[in-house]
C-alpha cells in the first residue's frame, strides 16, 4: 500500500470494501471473485488471461481529448502475484483520490501500522509524548474483549486487564504511568485504574453497565492527573450525560443534562488547559453535534449543526482546535474546528477519510495521531421459525452489499421488503422481492428516513426524516413508479392504522394520530413513544417509551389506556421486536450476561417468555431496526453483522 498510495491514508477496511464495489460493478455474484482473487492476510490479483501495454517501461493514463501515440503490440499475459495486485490497486486508489470532496494529498504524513492482528483493534489511546498506544483487542478466539498496550521498543503488544469480562475505553494518565479502563461484568459496571509498574487494578467508581452499539470511547483523564470524565447514565431509560470522576473519593459531578428523548452526551475528552470538555450529543444514530462545556459548569455549546455522524473527536495540542471524524461530507473524514468557535465558523478538513467509522487520540507533547476505522457491514437475513435442526441452518442471508443494509419490513403480502441502505453512498430507503431479489431505490437527496412502514394495501409506505421528524409518504404508482411526498405533519417512527385511516407517531410528550387524507392530530395518550407497532385489529399500539428504555408498553386506541406488556428488550434497540398473533418475538439478553443475545417469544395468553435460540453474534443495538414477521408466521427478518474489522494506525507529524 505504502508503494501504490505514497502520499494518502488508506485502511485496509476501505480497501477491502472497495474490492467489494468493484466485484458488484463487474456483476460478480455473491461468493465469486469476480476476476480478482483474494490472497487473504496479502492482497489480490487479477483472475485470467488480460492485455498489458508496455512502452519501455511506462505506464501512460489516458486523459479525454489528448491526442495519444499509436498502442504498442499487445500481448496476452496471466498476472500473477505482485503486478496484477498493483494494476487492481491502482483502480481502487483511483477510485478513492477520485471522491467529491478530496483534498490534496499531504506528502508529509506517514502513516505506521500499531496493529495487524486478527480479530478487531479499537478505541485507540496515546500517551502524551506519542510512544505508547493502548487498544481495545477483541479476539477471534476470545469471550471478551481486553485491554492491551503496544509499548514503544517491544515487538508484540501485551494484555492490562486482569478479569475475563468486557472492557472498553481506555484512558491514560498524563505521566503514562496509569492507565483508566471500563470494565462490565454481569450486571455490574465499574471505572478501573491499573497501575503499571507494578501492574495492579483499583475500582475508583461504579457506572452505568451498558453501552450497546455506542462505539465512541466513553472515558478521558485530566491533564492535571486528579480526575477523569466519563459518560454515564443515572439508570435504565435514562440519557448518557457527562460526568466528573474524582480520583480519590470516585464522587461524580454532573457536567450535562440532555433530552429524554435522545441517546444523550458521549465520547468526553479534557481540553488541554483542563477547562473544557468537549463531547458528541447523540439525538439519533446517524444524527450527532460536536459540543463543549466548562469544566467548572454552565451551559454547553453546539459547535457543529450538520445532523451528521460523528464518530470520534479530540484536541489538538495547542487547545486552539478540536479534531473529530463525520461524514458530514458523505465519507467519514478528519476535520479541524476552531476553539473558541468564530463568528464565521470554519472547518478545515484533513487528508485522513474512510468509508467507516474513525475514532481518534492525539498526543498531548507528540505530533502524533492514532486512529482505527471500525467496519460493521451490516446485512439482512431470514430467520425459519419452523426449520428442525442445527440453528446455523435455520438463517438466509437475504440482502447484502459492501455497506449498511438495515431496517427490514415484510409488505403485508409478504412479497416485497423494504430496507434502509447506504448502498447509493448516503442512507435512503429501498424495496426488493421477498427473496432479496430486484431492489429499487425509493427515496433520494437530502432525507434522513427512519424505517418505512406499509400501508395496508401495499403500495406506499410511511416514514419520517430523522432530523426534521417531518412525515413524508411513499406510493408506488401505476408506472411502477415510487413518487415521495411529505404529508404536512411530524412525529417519529409512523405506522398505519390497519384501516388505512390513521397514521400513528411518537412525539416528545405523546403519540398522536393523524388522519391519512390531511388534518389536524389528536392525542391517542399523554406519554412518549418510539418504536410503533399496532396490532391487525388496530385496537392496541405497542412503543417503547425512549432509546434506552427495556420495556414494551402498549395503550388501546380507543381509551388510552396503558399498560406494561413485556421487560427485557436489548438496550438501543427499542425496535428489535415483531408482534405475532398471540405474542411478540424480541430480541433481548440472556441471563447473567452483559452482552450475550438471543431471540426470544413472550406468550400474551401464558405471560411468559420462551428462549428460541442464541444470536449468532451481538447485534450493534443502534441502527440495526426492528425485526418482521411474514404474513404467514414462519420468516422472522433481523440484522446481523456479516463482516467486521479493525486494526490501529499511527499518523504523524499531524498538525
Amino acid at each position: 500500500m505504502a508503494t501504490v498510495w505514497p502520499d494518502r491514508i488508506v485502511d485496509e477496511a476501505n480497501l477491502a470494501q472497495n474490492i467489494a464495489v468493484i466485484r458488484k460493478a463487474i456483476g460478480a455474484a455473491h461468493g465469486d471473485p469476480g476476476h480478482i482473487e483474494t490472497f487473504p492476510g496479502r492482497g489480490y490479483r487479477i483472475l485470467g488471461p488480460i492485455t498489458l501495454l508496455e512502452e519501455a517501461g511506462k505506464v501512460a493514463l489516458e486523459s479525454p481529448g489528448e491526442p495519444q501515440p499509436p498502442a504498442p503490440a499487445r500481448r496476452p499475459i496471466l498476472v500473477l502475484g505482485a503486478l496484477g495486485g498493483l494494476i487492481v490497486l491502482v483502480g481502487v486508489g483511483a477510485l478513492l483520490l477520485l471522491r467529491p470532496g478530496a483534498q490534496s494529498p499531504l506528502a508529509e504524513l506517514h502513516r505506521t501500522p500499531i496493529t495487524r492482528l486478527a480479530g478487531k483493534q479499537f478505541q485507540p489511546a496515546v500517551t502524551a509524548d506519542g510512544a505508547s498506544v493502548a487498544f481495545v483487542w477483541e479476539q477471534e478466539d476470545a469471550e471478551t474483549p481486553g485491554i492491551w498496550i503496544q509499548a514503544a521498543g517491544e515487538n508484540s503488544p501485551h494484555r492490562v486487564s486482569m478479569e475475563e469480562a468486557r472492557h472498553s475505553s481506555p484512558a491514560w494518565s498524563p505521566d503514562g504511568r496509569r492507565l483508566a479502563y471500563l470494565r462490565f461484568k454481569g450486571s455490574e459496571g465499574s471505572i478501573v485504574v491499573a497501575s503499571l509498574e507494578p501492574h495492579r487494578e483499583r475500582v475508583v467508581a461504579s457506572v452505568f453497565p451498558r453501552r450497546y452499539g455506542i462505539l465512541n470511547r466513553h472515558l478521558d483523564w485530566s491533564p492535571d492527573g486528579r480526575e477523569l470524565v466519563i459518560d454515564d447514565a443515572e439508570g435504565a431509560g435514562k440519557p448518557f450525560g457527562i460526568f466528573i470522576v474524582s480520583l480519590d473519593t470516585g464522587q461524580k459531578t454532573r457536567l450535562t443534562r440532555s433530552p429524554d428523548n435522545i441517546i444523550g452526551d458521549i465520547d468526553p475528552r479534557f481540553s488541554p488547559d483542563g477547562n473544557t470538555v468537549s463531547f458528541v450529543r447523540a439525538y439519533h444514530r446517524a444524527w450527532q453535534e460536536l459540543c463543549a462545556v466548562p469544566t467548572a459548569g454552565g451551559k454547553a455549546v453546539q459547535l457543529t449543526s450538520d445532523a451528521r455522524q460523528v464518530s470520534g473527536q479530540d484536541w489538538m495540542p495547542d487547545g486552539r482546535s478540536v479534531v473529530f471524524g463525520s461524514d458530514r461530507g458523505g465519507e467519514f473524514r478528519l476535520w479541524k474546528l476552531e476553539y473558541p468557535p468564530a463568528r464565521t465558523q470554519r472547518l478545515q478538513p484533513t487528508a485522513l477519510y474512510g468509508d467507516s467509522f474513525l475514532q481518534i487520540a492525539l498526543a498531548r507533547r507528540a505530533p502524533v495521531l492514532v486512529y482505527s476505522m471500525i467496519q460493521h457491514a451490516l446485512s439482512i437475513w431470514r430467520l425459519d421459525l419452523q426449520a428442525k435442526g442445527a440453528a446455523a441452518g435455520r438463517w438466509t442471508r437475504l440482502i447484502a452489499s459492501s455497506g449498511q443494509d438495515a431496517s427490514p419490513q415484510y409488505s403485508p403480502r409478504g412479497d416485497k421488503i423494504s430496507f434502509r441502505s447506504d448502498r447509493s453512498g448516503q442512507e435512503q430507503l429501498w424495496v426488493c422481492d421477498s427473496d432479496g431479489a430486484n431492489p429499487v431505490q425509493v427515496t433520494h437527496g437530502g432525507l434522513r428516513p427512519s424505517v418505512a412502514r406499509w400501508s395496508p394495501d401495499g403500495r406506499a409506505f410511511v416514514f419520517n426524516d430523522a432530523r426534521t421528524r417531518e412525515v413524508f409518504v411513499a406510493r408506488l404508482g401505476a408506472d411502477g413508479v415510487w413518487a415521495v411526498r411529505p404529508s404536512g405533519s411530524k412525529g417519529v417512527h409512523p405506522v398505519y392504522s390497519p384501516d388505512a385511516r390513521w397514521i400513528y407517531v411518537g412525539a416528545d410528550d405523546a403519540i398522536l394520530r393523524i388522519p391519512a387524507e390531511g388534518g389536524l392530530p389528536s392525542a391517542v395518550t399523554n406519554t412518549p413513544g418510539i418504536s410503533l407497532g399496532i396490532s391487525a385489529d388496530g385496537k392496541q399500539l405497542y412503543f417503547v417509551r425512549e432509546p434506552s428504555g427495556t420495556d414494551l408498553w402498549r395503550v388501546e386506541t380507543a381509551t388510552g389506556r396503558i399498560e406494561k406488556v413485556l421487560h427485557g428488550l436489548v438496550p438501543y434497540c427499542s425496535s428489535c421486536w415483531a408482534l405475532a398473533g398471540g405474542g411478540i418475538y424480541y430480541l433481548g439478553l440472556k441471563e447473567g450476561s452483559h452482552d450475550k443475545q438471543a431471540i426470544y417469544y413472550h406468550d400474551f395468553t401464558a405471560g411468559a417468555d420462551k428462549d428460541l435460540l442464541d444470536y449468532p453474534e451481538t447485534v450493534p443495538a443502534i441502527g440495526s431496526g426492528p425485526f418482521s414477521l411474514s404474513p404467514d408466521g414462519r420468516y422472522l427478518l433481523c440484522v446481523r453483522i456479516h463482516s467486521s474489522n479493525a486494526n490501529v494506525f499511527r499518523v504523524e507529524p499531524f498538525r
